[in-house]
C-alpha cells in the first residue's frame, strides 16, 4: 500500500473512472466538484413543482463500442444501473420524413447519472465545493476552493472538467495547459418540460437535422426511458448554433422559442405544460479535441481527462478517465 495522495477534480464519469481505478490500486484519493451530486453532464435535474419527476437534462443516452466499456456497461446493466432505452428514436431531415435511428442505446435507471452515483459510493467525494486554484506547494500540489479554503494537498491531480475550465488550475504544467486549450466545446440550451397528458408525437426522441432552420438539435420523451416515474415529460435540446446565439439569453426566451420550435416540428401549436424550465450547457459538446486519450505531464504530477480528449461521445469519458489513471499509476510506481 502506497502513501501517495491523488485528488481528481469532477466527479463526472471521467473523474470517478480515474478515482476508481487509482482507488482500487491501492492509492488515497479524494474527489472534488462543484455540483449537488454526481455526473456532470451525465446529471439529473428533478421537477420544481414535482420532485419524484426527474429530467435527463444533459446526455440523454450512450453507446457502447469499445469492448472495455461495453463490459463496463454489462456490469452496470447487471447491477440494475442501466438499461437499453427500446422507444422509437428517428432522425428528421430538412426535406424528408423521419427515418428510424437504428442501434442500441443506453441509459441509467431510474435516472441517468444512476451508474455515476454506484462509481461514486465508496469513494471520498466532496460536492458543493468549487476547485479555484491548484498551486505548487514543498510537499505537492495545494488545493483552494473559492473562497480560499484549503482543500488539502497531494502528490498528484487529475482535471476531469471541460478544457476551459481546466485551463486555469493547470498553470502549473504547459503541456496540461496547452492540451485543455486544444479542447472547444459547442454550448447547449436544454428545456425541461412536463405535460399533464402525452403528446401525439410519432416518436420517442428525434435528431433534428437542420430541420427549416429549426432551433431545435435534439428532443426526447424524457419518460419512454425503463424505470422513469409515470407522466409525461420531454426534453428539448438547442441545436449548437441556436444556442451559441442565444447564449446570453433568459431561461424564459429560451423556453419560448424552443417551445415555438417543438410545435412547429408537430405540425401545430403546442399546448401549455405543466412546468417548464431551462438549462444552459455552457460546454456542452466538444467539437475540437485533444488528440490523446488524457494528457499528463508526469514531471509535474497533473493530468486532464474527460470527453474533450480523443473521443466526445459517453464511453470516450469513461476511456480517458481509465487512460489517465493508467499513467498516474505508472508514473508514481516509477517515483
Amino acid at each position: 500500500m502506497t502513501a501517495s495522495t491523488i485528488a481528481v477534480v469532477g466527479a463526472g464519469l471521467a473523474g470517478l473512472t480515474c478515482a476508481r481505478a487509482l482507488t482500487a490500486a491501492g492509492y488515497t484519493v479524494r474527489v472534488f466538484d462543484k455540483a449537488r451530486g454526481p455526473g456532470g453532464r451525465m446529471s439529473t435535474r428533478r421537477d420544481d413543482t414535482e420532485r419524484a419527476m426527474t429530467f435527463d437534462h444533459g446526455a440523454q443516452f450512450f453507446t457502447a463500442r469499445d469492448p472495455a466499456f461495453a463490459l463496463e456497461v454489462e456490469r452496470w446493466r447487471a447491477a440494475g444501473h442501466v438499461d437499453a432505452w427500446g422507444g422509437r428514436i428517428v432522425r428528421w431531415g430538412a426535406e424528408a420524413e423521419p427515418e428510424v435511428a437504428p442501434g442500441t442505446r443506453f441509459v441509467g435507471v431510474p435516472t441517468m447519472n444512476a451508474p455515476l452515483k454506484a462509481l461514486a459510493a465508496d469513494l471520498s467525494v466532496r460536492y458543493d465545493v468549487r476547485v479555484a486554484s491548484v498551486r505548487r506547494a514543498p510537499a505537492g500540489w495545494a488545493l483552494h476552493d473559492d473562497a480560499g479554503a484549503a482543500l488539502g494537498v497531494f502528490d498528484r491531480v487529475a482535471l476531469a472538467v471541460p478544457g476551459p475550465q481546466a485551463i486555469p488550475l493547470a498553470a502549473g504544467s504547459e503541456a496540461v495547459r496547452s492540451a485543455a486549450e486544444r479542447i472547444v466545446y459547442a454550448p447547449c440550451w436544454a428545456v425541461m418540460a412536463r405535460f399533464d397528458t402525452r403528446l401525439a408525437a410519432p416518436f420517442d426522441a428525434a435528431f433534428i437535422e437542420e430541420r427549416g432552420g429549426s432551433a431545435l438539435g435534439f428532443v426526447a420523451r424524457d419518460s419512454s426511458k425503463p424505470g422513469r416515474a409515470a407522466g409525461e415529460r420531454w426534453v428539448l435540446h438547442g441545436g449548437p448554433v441556436w444556442s451559441a446565439t442565444v447564449l446570453e439569453a433568459t431561461r424564459e426566451e429560451v423556453v419560448s422559442q424552443l417551445f415555438d420550435a417543438f410545435g412547429a416540428l408537430l405540425g401545430g401549436l403546442l399546448r401549455a405544460p405543466v412546468s417548464a424550465t431551462a438549462h444552459r450547457w455552457r460546454y456542452a459538446l466538444p467539437t475540437t479535441l485533444y488528440p490523446g486519450s488524457c494528457a499528463y505531464d508526469a514531471q509535474a504530477g497533473l493530468g486532464l481527462c474527460g470527453d474533450g480528449c480523443q473521443s466526445a461521445r459517453v464511453e470516450g469519458a469513461f476511456l480517458s478517465g481509465r487512460a489517465l489513471a493508467a499513467a498516474i499509476e505508472a508514473d508514481l510506481r516509477r517515483s
